[in-house]
């Protein structure tokens, strides 16, 4: 491993992924009233779209800036141990966060709140299940259709910011990279009402937290494994449990309070973090 800094590279990195992040977020936030009517399409549109940055980003340094090898991203597969570890042990973490969630903003299994929204008038069948229908496929499905943008994501971050950054070391190039990852989602709370915060500044500081802590996580994981894919397979397990089932049977409590994106999510995610913190600070990994 070199090491040095690469000041050069890790600036133009930082540089192509922020700039034009904060420009589209921007935009979005001049545009909100006159795509009102079509809100969730822009806005999904909006968030596949930020994802690809860092990858894109990463990959501009690597090939036209550095002129560096590709091959040197953690893109292997990997054992498959981890990926089993993370698909039992994320759902679990958000069953945790949501029956805390629950002991202060009650739970609708009936679905009725659900099916206001999107006009269905009645259920066919017992709404039970209907969620365990759709919770299997937050397990099974969904982070597999989530794996090709978290990839975009996964390889700049994991795959080129954080193995620049471990001259410093892997405890400090987790919490590094963890804090930057989280700064960079800022402007989707601040400009972008992303989240559902009642206030945006707390808001925007408890999901920068948030995403601190999951980039340690992720990147600890990525860097044992010498994975992105395993880094990317975790995002999609992630955002699929953030915006599932949950967001169906838990529609209405304090975001900044409850959710996986609120205080109980950080203290949740917390000691994972830590966990991992100091799996690496003694682990024999190079």
């Amino acid at each position: 491993m070199n090491n040095e800094i690469d000041s050069k590279g890790i600036l133009w990195f930082l540089v192509l992924v922020f700039s034009p992040t904060i420009a589209l977020s921007l935009i979005m936030s001049s545009m909100q009233e006159s795509l009102a009517d079509n809100r969730i399409i822009y806005y999904n549109l909006f968030f596949f779209t930020v994802m690809f940055f860092p990858g894109i980003s990463a990959f501009i340094v690597r090939k036209f800036i550095n002129k560096e090898c590709l091959k040197d991203s953690m893109t292997k597969f990997g054992s498959w141990k981890p990926y089993l570890q993370v698909a039992l042990f994320i759902p679990l973490l958000y069953i945790i966060i949501y029956a805390i969630t629950g002991l202060f903003y009650p739970p609708d299994f009936t679905l009725k709140t659900f099916m206001a929204q999107t006009g269905i008038k009645e259920i066919p069948f017992d709404t039970s299940l209907l969620i365990l229908v759709l919770f299997t496929s937050t397990l099974v499905v969904t982070p597999i259709i989530n794996f090709i943008p978290a990839f975009g994501e996964e390889f700049g971050w994991r795959g080129y910011l954080l193995p620049k950054l471990l001259p410093f070391g892997r405890k400090k190039a987790l919490i590094i990279s963890g804090i930057i990852w989280g700064l960079w989602h800022l402007p989707f709370v601040l400009l972008v009402d992303y989240g559902g915060y009642p206030d945006k500044i707390a808001g925007g500081l408890i999901y920068a937290a948030l995403i601190t802590l999951l980039g340690i996580y992720i990147g600890a994981l990525a860097l044992n494994n010498k994975s992105t894919l395993l880094a990317s397979y975790m995002h999609g397990i992630f955002n699929a449990q953030d915006h599932g089932i949950w967001t169906i049977i838990y529609p209405d409590y304090n975001h900044l309070i409850g959710g996986g994106e609120g205080l109980i999510g950080v203290i949740a995610l917390l000691p994972v973090a830590l966990f991992y913190l100091r799996k690496t600070e003694l682990s024999s990994f190079p």
